[in-house]
This record gives structure tokens, C-alpha cells and sequence, in this order.
């Protein structure tokens, strides 16, 4: 598991946490950035907002939201308990 703001460029990975509270997670729930969720890394230069594709939206992040939310490689997420939540 790693921050969103950490993963490189191109890779898919898959929501497994947010950690911030619950006004974040309604906030991105909004934005359809659930846990469960597939999110692709299209534009992240370690430095400034990311761009990151998610339900075939883009979507730019600041690094500090970035941060909040976990992700793990999809081939890893799929081995794990919790990644069919809030699907």
C-alpha cells in the first residue's frame, strides 16, 4: 500500500483506503474516487497537482489529496479482503 502521490506514471492501481476523515471521502466520493475504485496514474512529475483517470474521468489532485488516498497495484489489491468495498 502507498500514497497516490508516490505511484508512477502509466501504472493502474486500486483505491484501498482514504485516510482524512469522512468529509473527505464524501468530497471524492462525489468525484467518483471511492475505495474499490480503479485509478490510473496518466501525469505525475513528483512535483505539483497529478492528473490520475478514474471511472473514465480525469481528474487533477494536489499532492496533499494525493497523499491522503492509499492505493495498491491491481494485481495486489485483487489478492486482498477489503478491495470489493464501496463497489
Amino acid at each position: 500500500m502507498m500514497p497516490l502521490s508516490e505511484v508512477p506514471t502509466g501504472k493502474d492501481f486500486r483505491i484501498v483506503a482514504i485516510q482524512g476523515g469522512r468529509a473527505l471521502a464524501v468530497r471524492l466520493a462525489g468525484l467518483g474516487v471511492t475505495v474499490g475504485s480503479e485509478v490510473r496514474s496518466l501525469i505525475n512529475n513528483r512535483r505539483g497537482p497529478m492528473l490520475v483517470l478514474v471511472r473514465q474521468t480525469r481528474l487533477a489532485l494536489g499532492r496533499g489529496l494525493a497523499a491522503r488516498i492509499m492505493v495498491a497495484p491491481v494485481e495486489a489489491a485483487s489478492q486482498g479482503d477489503s478491495v470489493g468495498a464501496g463497489r
